[in-house]
Formats: C-alpha cells, structure tokens, sequence
C-alpha cells in the first residue's frame, strides 16, 4: 500500500512544488547569476555564435551542454524572459529525476527505496540546496550529466552486439562533453571516479576469473578505454576553443593552507552540509514553538546525516562485481577527492559556508540515494541507526513545503502580473521603461536580472565601481556590450544608495557631461546625453578610438605627488610612478606614450616605462628613460590574444626628478602592424 499509493502520491506532491518553486517562488531570490544563462543565450543567437567570441568565460569553464542550450530554441519565438529561465530549469530538473531514476536502478534498490529516493532528491531539502540542484541549477546539471555517464558507461559494459556500439557512442560522446567544459574539473568530478570505478570491477573480474579457471572479461577495461578517448577528445576541443575565446580568472586562485586553515575549512564544511540539510535555525526564530520543535529536528537531521552518510558510504564499500558497486566507488572517490581540494586548498570561501559547499553536492546526493538504500533495502544495520537513518531520511523527503514556499509565505502580499510578481526588482525595471530608458549600466547584482526580467526591453549591463568611475565587469558578460557601436543615444547608470560613494560623479560628468538625476526605491539613476561607452577610457579593449589617461587623484601610484596633472617624483623618490588601470586589451597592435619630463643628475638612469600583465611577470614592451628634458616615449607591442589585467607602468630611479603627465593608447592600424 506505501509503495503503490501513498510514496507516489507525495512525490506527486513534491513535483507540483518544485513547479510551483521554479515557476512562482524562485522569482523572490533569483540574481544575476541565474541570469547569466538567459544572457548567454541570447548572445549565441544573435552572434550565430556557439562560443561566441566576444563572450568572457571564467576560470576555462566552457558552456557546453548547460542550462542556457534549453533556451536558444526558444529565442526566435519568445521573449527572452524570467519564463525562459523556467523553461531551461524545468528541463534541468526533469533530466535530475530521470538521472536520479537511472541510478537507483543501477544501485538496484527496492521500489520503496527508489520512490523514498525519489522522494528526497525532490523534495529540495533546503532553500539553498533548492537553489543549488534547480534553481540556477549548475550542481544539479553536473549531477545528471554524471548520472547519465554512469548509466551509459555500465550499459556499454554489458551490452552486445549493436546496442554496444550504441552505448560505446553514448559513453563517448558524454565523456567529451564534460571535459570538453572544463577538463580539470571533469576530472575530479567524472573522470577519476568512474575510472576508479572501473578499475575496481576490472580488478574484482581478474580475480573471479582466477578463482574460477576461466578467460577473463575485459569489457570494464574496454569501457575504460572508451572513457579514456572520450577525455582526450574532450581536452583537445576545450583547448582549441579556449584558444578562441576569453577566459578569465576569475575568483579562483587556488593554492595550499596551513594546518590551521584546514581545520577552519573542515569546520566549515560541516557548516556548509548542516545548511544544505536545512539544519541552521533561523536565529529570529521562538525556541518555544512548533517552528522551534520543528527547526530542533532539522537540526539533529542534519548532524545525524553529517555522521551517517560518510559510514553508509563506507558500508556499501564492498568487494562485489556489479553496477551497485561502481556507483557506490564512483560516489567515494567523488566526495573524498572534492573534500580533500576544498580542506587542504584555498578553493572555498568558508566566509559562506553554505555557498561554498556547493562543490560536494553532486557527492552529497549520490551519497544519499546509497544511504536511503541501505537503511531500507539492507538488514545487516542495527535497529537504532536504521531508525536514527529512516527518520532523518523522512524529514528531507517531506521538505518541499519549507524548501520551495518559504520566500513565497514571506511575500504573498505582492501584486502580480499573471505569474509574475511585482517584486522591487521588477518594478525597478518598469520605472526604468516608463522613463523610455533603454540602455545602461549597474553594479553586477542589479543589471543581468533587471535585464531578463524586463525580457529584455531594458538592457543592462553590469559594471563596477572603480576608482570613481564605472568599469565593464567583463566576466561572464559580451564585449560587444561595451563598446559604443552597442547602443547610439542615451544611456543610464543606476547605482544603489549604498555604492554612491565609490562613485566620483564630478570626475565622470567631466567625461561623460553633467546627467539628469532621477531616484527611485534605494536607487540613484544618472542618464546621461549618449553612451558612456564612447567617452570613459578602459572601456573599449579594441581601442577604436584613442584613449588618454590624465594623471589625477585616482591614479594609481607608489611614489611622486600629483598636481595640475602631473605626477612628480623628486630626487630620492624610487618607485613606481603610475601603474594600472588594469584594463583588457584585445589581439592587436598597440602604441602607448608617455609624455615625461626628467631632470637634474640622472647619469644616464632616470626611471623606465613599461607595458605589462600578469602583475609584471609578463612584459609586452619596455625601454629606460636616460635623457633629461620633456620627452614623449612610445612603446609598441603586438598580442595574438585578449590581453587581461593591462598595466601601463612608469618607475623612478630616484637619481632625478621624473614626472609624468599622460599616458596615450591608440590602436596600429592593421596595415602597419608588424608581421
């Protein structure tokens, strides 16, 4: 009867709430990361453009198959909208069931271990393991991706005549697709673990067919090799492409910690697992309450699951051939392999725990489908832990009302628009339309979701506040978006109450002319007469036009004092003059001047001007500076590739005074380029 009625009927149940989620609720927490599929998409469309060459990855991770592929076919006949998010969530989540589906069967649970798994994996968990698995989806697009290469790889294993060539393609091309995203994490993620896999069964085959006097099998060695290609083939076209394209560092700059920052990750992921499982009570909540009774249990849950699923994983470890134990060590090596890099490196931010513990959710939810499975299907647990197990298990399984309405209780009072709320963001954007502003800028988390929710009619781009004047935040954004060809007319800059003070607005109106201020919630909103993109310097990494740099009180220096724009450094004065403005240049020939003036004793060694990346590890062009008198030093330089982090630099040697008052960048024209 629980198996045939009531377990389907609350998955069910389950279902309609993630709908509900992705539909109704997710609108109140959704950002501009969410917002980047929507955004990349509708540059694929309209570039014609797959990888679109004016797009800037982050980190060497490559859209391949991801979230925004469900929207393009989407593009020629709706708006690009917040209801194209959900169209490319609620695929995701379908492909999620179906993986989930898919490896219970492999792990060859009972149907009541099945549909209870079933009912856990949609059930959310928590607000942010929902945000995590469906709702900007990246960890739930990893996990499926895996599920789907497990599946296709033991059937491969297994299969014969035609259906093997069929499952050998699938494996392949699978494999390709995630290292061809990103080959290191592929690697920790898929790669190592299902090789481990394999070679486990390939090993535990070996040894039967000693045992037994018989031929050994190679099909596992045989699935490996087809892994093994697939991998290469996938490195080699992330290679190329990324030859092709921008990427970037992004936040990641991975090195070793100490023994005491160990600790503090370790610590720190079990923060982050207790969150993922709803076990953090809200600190406003009343102790003394049903909420409180309720948050208690969510609490002991999630310590209890913190304990339980690294032994339930160990206790499925066992010596066995067969589809259950290739999941079960592909599960292992993935969460100890993921749990190693975030303990011993700088990887994640233990400043927000439940933020980078993301890396371990993929390992977290293979984890569980293994852990429900034993607490249901096995008998060999003692009759407390599998009570301990069941109920933990149960309260995940019944979290979709807290996971998926919570923001929803919260602000049910918002008007709607059909389905679509009113939330201050989106009235923000109505406010931006009804002033018939079109195009502009704002710090990152206000403009990529204020653009999809206006579907578009609204475009904004994101920027950050830098020395006073607004500078392209070019990760995960187009090139394209900030050049003066991009928009011809008005444009508006809208920065929150809080920023205004990172802003120098006297300094930008001497660029970009005196704006027309409007305020509207905790937003200030400058418009100015045409695109700012044509008038502030570092925008245009092209350099279609040439671009001065002043020397004012926002250049960037070690020594010399800045007066009537110029900056001097007297006698005994050695260091840097100017450095920066860290700016993108694309591939290209380039020219950049120095407008000088050296006196006094120099002997021949005034200072030098250089052009560098890579914080001056990487020198473009350089020359010294060994006459006196006012001079203008041109350095030229050729890139192959985009250029990031752009440093044009001038030191004092100290033996004279050295001044500089400008700094000038034009673009070679290609006919002059050296060859």
């Amino acid at each position: 009867m629980l198996t045939r009625r009531w377990l389907p009927l609350l998955l069910g149940l389950n279902l309609l709430l993630l709908v509900f989620y992705l539909l109704v609720d997710y609108q109140l927490v959704y950002h501009s990361d969410s917002a980047v599929k929507n955004l990349l998409a509708q540059e694929i469309y309209e570039t014609g453009q797959y990888f679109p060459l004016e797009w800037n990855y982050v980190n060497h991770d490559l859209w391949v198959f991801y979230t925004q592929t469900f929207i393009i076919p989407l593009l020629p006949f709706f708006h690009n909208g917040y209801l194209l998010h959900v169209a490319s969530d609620l695929v995701s989540a379908a492909f999620i069931l179906c993986g989930s589906w898919l490896l219970t069967g492999l792990l060859e649970q009972s149907r009541l271990a099945r549909l209870l798994g079933m009912l856990v994996v949609s059930g959310g968990m928590s607000l942010i393991m929902a945000e995590h698995i469906y709702g900007q989806a990246a960890y739930g697009s990893m996990y499926y991706m895996a599920c789907f290469l497990i599946y296709a790889y033991w059937s491969f294993s297994q299969a014969s005549g035609g259906k093997r060539l069929w499952w050998a393609g699938a494996t392949a091309v699978l494999t390709l697709l995630v290292f061809w995203a990103n080959p290191q994490r592929a690697l920790l993620f898929y790669g190592l673990p299902l090789l481990a896999g394999g070679a486990v069964q390939q090993a535990l085959e070996w040894r039967a067919a000693r045992d037994e006097r018989r031929a050994v099998a190679w099909r596992q060695a045989q699935a490996m090799g087809v892994v093994l290609l697939g991998l290469v083939a996938g490195t080699l076209l992330s290679a190329y492409t990324l030859s092709r394209v921008n990427s970037s560092q992004g936040l990641t700059d991975m090195h070793w910690l100490n023994f005491d920052g160990m600790a503090h990750n370790l610590l720190g992921v079990v923060n982050g697992i207790v969150s993922l499982f709803d076990g953090i009570p809200r600190t406003d909540g009343k102790v003394a309450s049903l909420k409180g009774a309720y948050a208690a249990l969510r609490l002991v849950g999630a310590l209890l699951l913190v304990c339980l699923l690294p032994w339930g994983l160990c206790k499925a470890l066992q010596p066995r051939r067969g589809p259950r134990q290739l999941v079960v060590v592909f599960a292992a090596v993935s969460f100890a392999a993921n749990l190693f890099v975030m303990v011993a490196t700088s990887v994640a931010d233990m400043s927000s725990p439940d933020a980078s513990v993301r890396y371990l959710v993929p390992s977290l939810l293979y984890m569980l489908l293994i852990f429900v499975g034993l607490m249901v299907d096995r008998r060999a647990v003692q009759p407390m832990t599998r009570a301990a197990g069941l109920a933990a298990i149960a309260l995940l399984a019944t979290s979709a009302p807290s996971s998926y309405l919570y923001p929803f209780n919260e602000f049910s009072h918002l008007p709607r628009r059909g389905l679509i709320l009113k939330t201050p963001d989106l009235e923000l954007t109505d406010f931006l339309k009804q002033q018939g502003l079109q195009y502009g800028y704002g710090t990152f988390w206000i403009a990529g979701k204020s653009t999809v929710l206006s579907s578009g009619a609204v475009r904004m781009r994101p920027v950050s506040l830098e020395r006073g004047l607004p500078l392209p935040t070019r990760k995960l954004s187009s090139n394209r978006w900030y050049t003066p060809a991009a928009w011809q007319g008005p444009t508006f800059l809208v920065v929150r109450d809080h920023e205004l003070q990172y802003l120098n607005q006297p300094l930008l109106a001497s660029y970009a002319g005196q704006p027309r201020v409007l305020h509207y919630q905790d937003a200030t909103i400058l418009i100015y007469p045409r695109n700012l993109a044509a008038v502030l310097p570092n925008w245009d990494n092209t350099v279609r036009q040439p671009v001065h740099y002043r020397m004012d009180a926002n250049t960037l220096h070690e020594r010399g004092t800045i007066a009537d724009g110029v900056i001097t450094a007297q006698p005994g004065e050695a260091g840097a003059l100017h450095f920066g403005p860290m700016r993108m240049l694309a591939a290209g020939s380039y020219a950049v001047s120095f407008d000088l003036d050296a006196s006094g004793d120099g002997q021949g060694d005034f200072g030098m001007v250089d052009v560098v990346t890579q914080t001056g590890h990487q020198v473009h062009a350089r020359q010294p500076v060994a006459a006196a008198g006012k001079q203008r030093i041109t350095l030229q330089f050729t890139t192959p590739n985009t250029l990031d982090m752009v440093e044009f630099r001038a030191f004092s040697s100290g033996r004279g005074r050295f001044a500089l008052s400008g700094i000038d960048v034009v673009r070679i024209p290609q006919a002059q380029e050296k060859p």
